[in-house]
Formats: C-alpha cells, sequence, structure tokens
C-alpha cells in the first residue's frame, strides 16, 4: 500500500498537478501514521487557504488578456478606447491599473507617456503608420501568449536536471539496498561471515 501511494505521489509531482501531489502527500502521509496524516491534512488546508487569499496575479499574463480582449472589442466593431475601457475594467490587476492610467493621460498615442508600456506602443505605432488597430492588438497578444508557452517549456526542460538529484541521492541508494542487500546478506551469510 505504501508502495502505490509513493508511485501516485511521484506521479503527481511529475505530471506538475498541485491537487494530485497534495492529494499523495496526505495519502501516504496517512499509510505511515494516521496521526501524521491529520496533521499533514491540517497543514495543507491551512496552506491552501492563505495561498488562494495572497495569490498574485502575473502581469504578463494580465498583459495578454488585456490585449487579447482589446482585440476581441476591436473585432466586434468597438473603437480602441471603449475596447480598451472593457478589456481595463474586466482585468483586475496591476497591468489593468497601469494601462486605465496610460488611457486618461491621453491614450498613449502621443508617445511621451510615462508609463507606456508593450500594448501602448503597439497601438501608437499602428495609428502612427495608419496600420489597422485590431490586427496588430491581436499579433501583440499572440506574441505574448508564445513568450509565455516558451518560459514554461523552458522550465519543463529543466526538470530533468532537477529531478536528478532527489532521483540519484535518495531514491536510488534505497532501491540498492532493497534490491541488492538481501542478495548480499545471504551470500555473507552463506560464507559464514
Amino acid at each position: 500500500m505504501m508502495t502505490l501511494a509513493a508511485v501516485a505521489l511521484v506521479a503527481a509531482i511529475l505530471r506538475g498537478h498541485r491537487r494530485e501531489i497534495l492529494a499523495a502527500g496526505v495519502l501516504t502521509a496517512f499509510i505511515l501514521s494516521p496521526l501524521l496524516g491529520v496533521g499533514v491534512s491540517f497543514g495543507v488546508a491551512i496552506w491552501a487557504l492563505t495561498r488562494r487569499r495572497s495569490r498574485p496575479s502575473d502581469p504578463v499574463d494580465d498583459e495578454a488578456v488585456l490585449a487579447e480582449l482589446t482585440s476581441l472589442g476591436l473585432s466586434a466593431g468597438l473603437t480602441f478606447s471603449a475596447a480598451a475601457n472593457a478589456a481595463a475594467t474586466a482585468v483586475p490587476g496591476e497591468a489593468s491599473s497601469r494601462f486605465r492610467r496610460v488611457l486618461r493621460i491621453g491614450g498613449g498615442t502621443d508617445g511621451n507617456t510615462a508609463d507606456d508600456d508593450g500594448l501602448m506602443t503597439v497601438v501608437r505605432r499602428a495609428l502612427t503608420t495608419g496600420a489597422p488597430l485590431q490586427p496588430a492588438v491581436s499579433g501583440y497578444a499572440t506574441t505574448l501568449r508564445n513568450e509565455e508557452r516558451s518560459r514554461e517549456l523552458n522550465a519543463a526542460r529543466r526538470l530533468p536536471v532537477k529531478l536528478l538529484f532527489p532521483l540519484a541521492l535518495l531514491i536510488l541508494p534505497g532501491f540498492l539496498i532493497l534490491t541488492i542487500g538481501p542478495a548480499v546478506l545471504g551470500s555473507l551469510e552463506r560464507l559464514g561471515l
């Protein structure tokens, strides 16, 4: 039963699903000791509640959502200011408040905005050159999502290197002791040592 719980825990870690990791960890703790399982369960519950309250949003993700919503509003026929205000209202967070501040200052189209960010640079460039806004904003949102996906793939590529240390120093020695240990002890007993 302990092996099944440990395999479930390792599988959950490799898949990266936090809920499965927590469930397998609690199951493993309950198998080791019911008192330990109760303590781990309370600890996980308190951790989850505090994490939910203080979870900061990712500014890059917020900016991508702002760009996508603005692009959606533009494709629906809204003006840029109406689409941008609707997007800023729908997305909470620091990126949204910065976006609203840039819009209040003058739309970010004059190039003199100190809080200018990537989306307003794209909008200003499209307005200056006369290019359509919707494809420019949509392309910017796609670029942000592609960069985010690239960062996640790089983190996934680094995962085997991070798992090498625990595997080599914790799991492999235990496996060797469990598989080779009984054979060595049997050999020593037969030799009379």
